[in-house]
């Protein structure tokens, strides 16, 4: 009798917790991490990019011939610096390929006569929300035909 009250139980108990689980909200999007990065570009919001950057993200970017390699500390800083300013552009958002935990995106910032292209890896965390893990940013005249994304969704 003690075995089928504890199996009668263990079974309740895993119906209770996979109901409680399936209520669970989604986790966000990986579009909804590609459109704060480029609205915190946009409006130079070091709060709303920390979020959405993992703890040991890094960006990577070209000076002159040499690679310049910055962790999540230092691109937060930098936003910092300039928190407030309004940037004068236009962006376009491209995912380029995604799997259920991991998404290549492409975000460009288009300005006058130039362009800021981004490649992000976004990786699902432990937590089952998505991160930016990694940034590699280039910096191009904006007439290079390979600059401007070919599906072009702007936020």
């Amino acid at each position: 009798m003690k075995l089928k009250s504890l199996l009668l139980s263990t079974a309740l108990g895993v119906v209770l917790t996979s109901a409680t689980l399936a209520n669970t909200p989604p986790s966000v999007k990986a579009t909804n991490v590609l459109e704060a990065f480029a609205e915190s570009h946009l409006t130079t919001d070091a709060n709303k990019l920390e979020k959405i950057l993992s703890a040991d993200a890094h960006m990577k970017f070209t000076k002159g011939s040499e690679v310049i390699t910055q962790g999540q500390p230092a691109i937060v800083k930098l936003m910092r610096l300039n928190h407030g300013t309004k940037q004068n552009c236009s962006t376009v958002v491209d995912i380029l390929a995604s799997s259920e935990a991991m998404v290549l995106a492409k975000v460009n910032f288009v300005y006058e006569g130039f362009v800021i292209e981004n490649y992000l890896t976004l990786e699902m965390d432990r937590y089952q929300n998505w991160k930016i893990t990694r940034i590699d940013k280039f910096f191009n005249e904006a007439e290079t035909p390979d600059v401007l994304t070919r599906n072009k969704k702007s936020i």
